[in-house]
């Protein structure tokens, strides 16, 4: 019988070296979330056919437009269900905006999360990327404690020799998400 490795809860998912890697946007929708990093209402008078529609959340200033695919809309015309495509930028948790698109109105979606995709169980290691001169960059760790590291280093992980794993960024760009 084949083991895990590891017994214990204590680092049960350790890493050691990569495995994948992703660019960190910040405040975009966390799709890997059970709920998807959002919940919504389904309005009223969508029919059938709008189903496979895009639905567009209206864009608040300084957020790049969230878009949603209808899944199923339900007799009496509320969606029922909704797909991310682009989990969009800048959105803040609780932050609730109107979607557009379909037949119907007054659907809302809500964000719920906006954690870095991927870090339920475990946080990630965040590279600077940025090309040029450091930069200062927060993050929240996984015990949810915002810390700012000053003058990160370009080409460095941030903590450099003693790595922190992140569930979001906070402040900072060209960064990536190590797993």
């Amino acid at each position: 019988m084949a083991t895990r490795g590891l017994e214990g809860n204590t680092m049960a998912q350790p890493r050691v070296f990569g495995h994948d890697a992703k660019a960190i946007v910040i405040g975009a929708i966390n799709t890997s979330e059970l709920d998807n990093g959002f919940t919504f209402v389904g309005g009223t008078g969508f029919v059938a056919g709008d189903v496979d529609d895009v639905m567009t959340a209206a864009a608040a200033a300084g957020t790049t437009a969230a878009t949603f695919i209808i899944t199923e809309v339900i007799e009496g015309g509320a969606i029922l269900g909704l797909r991310s495509v682009l989990p969009g930028a800048g959105y803040t948790v609780g932050q609730t905006l109107a979607l557009t698109g379909g037949t119907g109105n007054s659907a809302t979606f809500t964000v719920t999360n906006i954690d870095i995709p991927n870090t339920q169980e475990r946080g990630c290691v965040v590279y600077n990327g940025r090309a040029t001169e450091p930069q200062d960059i927060t993050i929240t760790t996984e015990a949810g404690t915002p810390v700012e590291f000053k003058s990160c280093q370009s080409g460095t992980v941030v903590g450099h020799k003693a790595p922190m794993l992140a569930k979001k960024l906070v402040v900072g760009v060209d960064c990536v998400a190590i797993y």
